[in-house]
C-alpha cells in the first residue's frame, strides 16, 4: 500500500501533547483512519488454525513461526481508541495522526510530532511566525519536511497572535 500523508489544523493552546492527544482521539472517534480487514484466522481455535497449516512446512520451522504470529495477534486487546488501534495492527499503522504514539518531541523522532526550527521556519516562510494561508499551502505541497512515521508541528498566527497547530507528516506501510 506505501506511506500516505496526512495533515490537520486545529485551534491553538498552549500544549501542544494536549492538542495531539485530543486530535487521536477525535480521529479515532471520527473513524478517519485506515484499518486492516479483521483476519478470518483469528476467529478460530488453536486447533483448527493448527490444522490448517501445511505438515511440508514442520521441519522448516514455518509452522512455529506461524502459531506464534497468530497466538500474539489473537491475545492483543480488543480495539477501544487510538493506542489500541494502532497495537492491532503494528505492521500496517493507520495512516494517520494516530500513529504519532509517542507523543511531542523537541526533535524529529519516529512516532512523534516536533516542531520545525527558527531556521526551518525562515526558509519554508520566510517567518517564525507564519500566516493560516501559509502553513496550509506548504502541507498541501507535501512540506511536512520529514520522512515517514516522523510527523511535524506548525504554529500558524493572526495579528502576532498564535491561531491554530498545523500537524503533518507520512506514515502507514
Amino acid at each position: 500500500m506505501g506511506s500516505s500523508s496526512w495533515s490537520y489544523v486545529v485551534a491553538y493552546q498552549p500544549d501542544i501533547s494536549a492538542a495531539l492527544a485530543e486530535l487521536r482521539q477525535a480521529t479515532y472517534d471520527a473513524g478517519a483512519y485506515y484499518r486492516e480487514e479483521p483476519d478470518p484466522n483469528l476467529s478460530l481455535s488453536e486447533d483448527e488454525f493448527r490444522a490448517r497449516l501445511d505438515p511440508a512446512w514442520d521441519d522448516l520451522g514455518i509452522n512455529e513461526s506461524l502459531l506464534q504470529e497468530w497466538q500474539e495477534a489473537k491475545a492483543r486487546p480488543p480495539v477501544t481508541g487510538p493506542d489500541s488501534l494502532l497495537n492491532s495492527q503494528p505492521h500496517s499503522g493507520t495512516h494517520s495522526i494516530i500513529d504519532m504514539a509517542n507523543g511531542v518531541s523537541v526533535t524529529p523522532r519516529p512516532f512523534t510530532v516536533s516542531p520545525l526550527s527558527d531556521d526551518e521556519l525562515g526558509q519554508h516562510f520566510g517567518t517564525t511566525a507564519p500566516s493560516h494561508d501559509q502553513v496550509e499551502g506548504w502541507m498541501k505541497a507535501g512540506g511536512s519536511g520529514r520522512s515517514g512515521w516522523v510527523g511535524v508541528y506548525v504554529i500558524s498566527y493572526e495579528h502576532g497572535r498564535p491561531a491554530h497547530i498545523h500537524f503533518g507528516g507520512y506514515s502507514g506501510d
